[in-house]
């Protein structure tokens, strides 16, 4: 039997509450999506955003 944070190092990921764990809260992250790449109808996504009708 291993102690916490031993052989898997279940200690060590972002679960544990590390010195960066409040971090990851706090930074601002911007993800995109190519929608044209997966064969999304941009005119369609477009007016779901803008709330058109």
């Amino acid at each position: 039997m291993q102690p916490f944070g031993g052989q898997g190092l279940s200690g060590t990921g972002p679960k544990a509450g590390g010195p960066n764990y409040l971090h990851s809260f706090v930074t601002e992250k911007t993800f995109t999506d190519n929608v044209m790449a997966t064969g999304g109808n941009i005119d369609l996504l477009n007016k779901i955003i803008n709330n058109d009708k």
